[in-house]
């Protein structure tokens, strides 16, 4: 959970840092009086801005890249850590106990989950049929 707040922080820093350039590109733009600055001044201007939004273009494909990468990991592990062992008591608890109760090897509520329906699970001669 802590990575996730972490990689949340970052994004969230990157977002606003992107939003601060792209306020200074625009400030700059809404000042600038193209009839005071000659042709070289321009030119230059014109050059330097080209690039900021190059590298602005840039960072931002760069985060999307790495939220994507964020997302997909955070997936993966929930799966791991959460999906698969519910199914697994799932199929536990759908055959009424008849098969093995699968190893939980963390310690969270879906270990607490596991105790509980081994609890429930007949035991052999335990019940006799008539």
């Amino acid at each position: 959970m802590t990575g996730y707040m972490v990689a949340i922080s970052c994004m969230g820093y990157m977002a606003f840092y992107l939003y601060i350039q792209l306020g200074q590109l625009d400030r700059i733009v809404t000042v600038m009086d193209r009839d005071a600055l000659t042709a070289e001044q321009f030119n230059l201007l014109r050059d330097r801005m080209d690039r900021s939004v190059t590298q602005l273009r840039n960072e931002m494909i760069g985060l999307a890249v790495i939220g994507t990468l964020v997302s997909v990991i955070g997936g993966v592990y929930t799966y791991n850590l959460v999906i698969r062992p519910l199914r697994k008591l799932a199929e536990y608890a759908d055959t009424q106990g008849k098969t093995e109760l699968p190893e939980i090897k963390a310690n969270n509520e879906i270990k607490q989950l596991a105790a509980a329906l081994s609890h429930l699970a007949p035991r052999p001669g335990e019940f006799q049929q008539k």
